[in-house]
């Protein structure tokens, strides 16, 4: 009994390993590569937000047969771009340029980011300030004649016991 449930174990380690190698994705060529990303990063012009490897327009299936044949014949991803750049406009790019105008686009929301940050762990602070010099200043009606010891010593003995249980 021992025994086949052994071989049955090292039977399945030896499927499970021949799966693992046989989901390996180096079987994609560079050039298929090439095509998935240009088609990621160009959008459709009809579908606005949808790259044109999303959309399943007419008119992104006939770009992605144009960068398929730009790959084809060894043109680099930036004259694709510039191809597309140059009969779309630059809006055709999900990703806004590097240089110029765009380039705030890049900078403004990390800027942003740590500004809002800083407010937060300022108003944090603040707060905690606040709360702490509030609990010294108030005694909530009590002074320190207002409970006896007898009535400390009962309340305690109760309290005790509760987390005793």
């Amino acid at each position: 009994m021992n025994l086949k449930m052994i071989g049955l174990l090292s039977l399945q380690i030896v499927f499970l390993n021949f799966a693992c190698f046989a989901s390996n994705t180096n079987f994609v060529s560079n050039e298929e590569k090439k095509v998935n990303t240009l088609n990621s990063v160009l959008m459709c012009p009809v579908c606005p937000g949808e790259s044109i490897d999303q959309s399943q327009n007419e008119i992104a299936t006939n770009m992605r047969k144009i960068v398929k044949g730009f790959v084809e014949e060894g043109k680099s991803e930036e004259e694709i771009k510039d191809y597309f750049v140059d009969k779309y406009g630059p809006v055709i790019l999900l990703e806004p340029a590097t240089s110029g105008i765009s380039m705030y686009a890049w900078i403004v929301p990390p800027i942003a980011l740590g500004f809002a940050v800083l407010v937060v762990v300022f108003a944090v602070s603040l707060m905690r300030r606040r709360q702490k010099s509030a609990a010294e200043n108030h005694t909530y009606g009590l002074t320190e004649d207002s409970i006896s010891e007898e009535e400390k010593e009962k309340y305690f003995s109760v309290i005790d016991r509760i987390s005793n249980e």
